[in-house]
């Protein structure tokens, strides 16, 4: 299907937002149905990493990934691998990689969700009405982000 190139203003402050918004709206033309958990619990890893063919999906996701994306992935797959369940704050992210700022992250995390939907990686139930992929888990009310251990286990095995 053809794009199109769509200009539009947004408050300085708010930009951040509009990225997430942006990203959830791409992320709803999946091109495969999702598969639905119950509820997704931050923290834990959605079922779908333990189907056959998990590695080959993600190493496929992974080397499609930009390298901004890679660096803010492994932020998150290293606080997986510490265990401590820390959850990063776009300021965060900031100051471990070569992202610009918090509204780059936030840009990044939603085109990393553009090839996660593209990939037609399942979706997961955050909250009444609400979807996520979950390669991250992502707090939209505190803006914080994390990896579940075996998410990022999973990333390793593919070549993160």
């Amino acid at each position: 299907m053809p794009t199109l190139e769509v200009r539009v203003h947004v408050p300085e402050d708010r930009l951040a937002e509009f990225y997430s918004r942006f990203g959830d709206f791409m992320i709803e033309r999946r091109t495969a149905p999702p598969s639905v958990d119950a509820m997704h619990a931050v923290g834990t890893a959605p079922d779908w990493v333990h189907e056959p063919w998990a590695k080959e999906r993600a190493a496929r996701f992974w080397h499609q990934v930009t390298d901004v994306g890679r660096d803010l992935l492994r932020v998150l797959i290293a606080g997986a691998e510490a265990g401590d369940g820390h959850q990063f704050t776009p300021a965060e992210l900031v100051s471990k990689t070569s992202a610009k700022s918090a509204q780059s992250v936030a840009g990044t995390f939603g085109g990393v969700g553009q090839l996660i939907a593209s990939e037609g990686l399942p979706s997961y139930t955050y909250a009444a009405g609400k979807q996520w992929h979950f390669i991250w888990d992502w707090d939209p009310k505190k803006r914080l982000y994390s990896m579940s251990p075996e998410m990022a286990k999973l990333l390793l095995e593919v070549g993160a």
